[in-house]
């Protein structure tokens, strides 16, 4: 019984059945390059909808492999039970033994997929790990930090980990500049360098509002803690808008004669007094 199952085994794979396998696959991976290239056109196009067109292409790569290893199947293998049953079989039995870590992942992967809890282009912080959601697999997903580093997290170790998303599938985000001053700054004119600063930023998006408060902080001296709360208008321009409103405010200051530098009399300052923390 075992040889007979064998034999009709090797007779599916005939040469030519091999090369329509081989051609489905290529075909098939050159609808997805072209599908890429036609997403990447549109966002060049119509950048407002970034994100969107981004996720679309994992769910239509899903959909497109998984056609075309049911066609292979059904269409070209054409195997019968017997054959089917022998491989899901072997198939199971070698998952089950080699790749557990790896079937952890892909049932994570399912789990995220029919349970989102964040999509591609996303800016989102997994473990100490922060970037834009660039690509999600079945097994892992791939984060761009700021620095061009990507790095890929197994699926099964997202579930596990809090996540921290700060745009939830828009295009803007808010963003937070901290700035460490010195006391001899009036507040209220303080507050309307930072509004007008986050306000006139090339970055910031103005259908959403802009925000300035300032704390005073005891901690080895007394210094005020201002706080910009504003919108970028792409969330890859979130560390550029961050250090734009910086600029801005300090070279403000500088102009009215409030700030000239030294932000504290004695040594025992923090220091980093002057901080530029984009919100996450």
């Amino acid at each position: 019984m075992d040889k007979n199952i064998y034999q009709q085994f090797v007779e599916l794979f005939s040469y030519t059945t091999l090369a329509s396998i081989v051609g489905t696959l290529i075909i098939t991976w050159l609808i997805l390059v072209g599908i890429r290239w036609a997403i990447n056109t549109l966002v060049n196009y119509k950048p407002k909808y970034r994100i969107q067109l981004a996720q679309t292409f994992p769910v239509i790569r899903i959909l497109l492999w998984f056609a075309a290893i049911s066609y292979i199947v059904i269409g070209i293998i054409q195997p019968p039970q017997s054959v089917i049953y022998a491989s899901l079989g072997s198939l199971g039995l070698a998952i089950g033994l080699a790749s557990q870590d790896a079937a952890k992942n892909l049932v994570a992967g399912i789990m995220m997929a029919v349970s989102p809890r964040f999509k591609v282009g996303d800016m989102v912080k997994v473990g100490e790990h922060y970037g834009e959601v660039i690509s999600l697999d079945l097994s892992t997903t791939k984060l761009h930090t700021f620095d061009d580093d990507i790095i890929t997290v197994p699926n099964a170790d997202i579930l596990k980990m809090p996540i921290s998303n700060s745009n939830n599938g828009e295009l803007n985000e808010m963003v937070a500049v901290d700035l460490h001053l010195p006391v001899s700054i009036p507040i209220a004119k303080l507050k309307s360098i930072a509004l007008d600063a986050a306000k006139c930023s090339y970055y910031v998006y103005l259908k959403k509002p802009i925000v300035a408060t300032v704390f005073p902080i005891f901690q080895d001296d007394f210094y005020y803690h201002l706080k910009i709360k504003a919108y970028v208008l792409d969330v890859r321009f979130e560390k550029s808008m961050a250090t734009d409103i910086a600029e801005r405010v300090i070279e403000a200051l500088q102009e009215n004669d409030l700030f000239d530098g030294s932000l504290f009399a004695n040594t025992q300052t923090p220091k980093d007094p002057l901080e530029i923390r984009p919100s996450i």
